[in-house]
């Protein structure tokens, strides 16, 4: 099966941005990227349905024939982890259904995206976290983590999480979502290429992912 598992350091650090970039460079090289964030919360109630703003980004980056419920079927309102949403909303979320919501209509000829729910650590269902899901599907990993002050030190424990579970890290990608004051005399860029031997990139928002990043999802298909 072709396709990424893209993770993140914590919840809104620019997994949904670079995963549609990630799409939109895919679909420009003419590969079918079929995008999935299987769980997502914090929807708003549009019209009588939840509506999964990150999963819509995804659907009109891909731009594919797949329907939104297939690209997120599971929904809720609660702006806080799935699996707390879930029981919340009294109902019950497996590991299993999220797979089954992942690999659903894919085909071989398919680049599957998967968008995780908060951090690789993060609780996704009731009985797993984001990593299990990740180990499940076996896809190799992009992490995402906002370029900001602390970003080296959660990025190597995250790396650290994505080795114990034997997964492929394929590349870290540092987002940069304003410019932030805090980082101004910091390089989180140089300062991980000395700690880790992983391909690192940096993408402030506006801009496309580089050219060495697509190449490398490229020559997953």
């Amino acid at each position: 099966m072709k396709g990424i598992f893209v993770t993140g350091t914590d919840t809104n650090v620019g997994k949904t941005y670079i995963s549609c970039q990630i799409a939109l460079a895919l679909k420009q090289k003419h590969i079918n990227v079929l995008p999935r964030k299987p769980v997502e919360s914090g929807c708003k109630l549009v019209k009588g349905v939840l509506l999964p703003e990150d999963a819509s980004l995804l659907l009109n980056a891909s731009q594919t024939s797949s329907s939104l419920d297939e690209v997120c079927p599971y929904r809720f309102a609660q702006a806080i982890s799935p699996s707390v949403a879930a029981k919340l909303s009294g109902e019950s979320l497996s590991l299993e259904q999220l797979k089954i919501a992942c690999l659903n209509n894919i085909s071989d000829n398919d680049f599957l995206l998967v968008e995780g729910a908060g951090g690789f650590y993060s609780p996704i269902c009731e009985d797993a976290l984001n990593a299990d899901l990740a180990n499940e599907l076996k896809l190799p990993v992009i992490l995402i983590t906002e370029d900001r002050v602390g970003a080296v030190n959660q990025v190597l424990l995250t790396i650290n999480a994505i080795e114990t579970y034997k997964l492929n890290l394929l590349a870290i990608v540092l987002s940069s979502p304003t410019i932030n004051p805090q980082i101004k005399h910091a390089n989180n860029l140089s300062e991980l290429s000395h700690l880790t031997n992983y391909p690192i990139f940096s993408t402030p928002y506006s801009q496309s992912i580089p050219v060495e990043l697509s190449e490398m999802l490229i020559s997953l298909t």
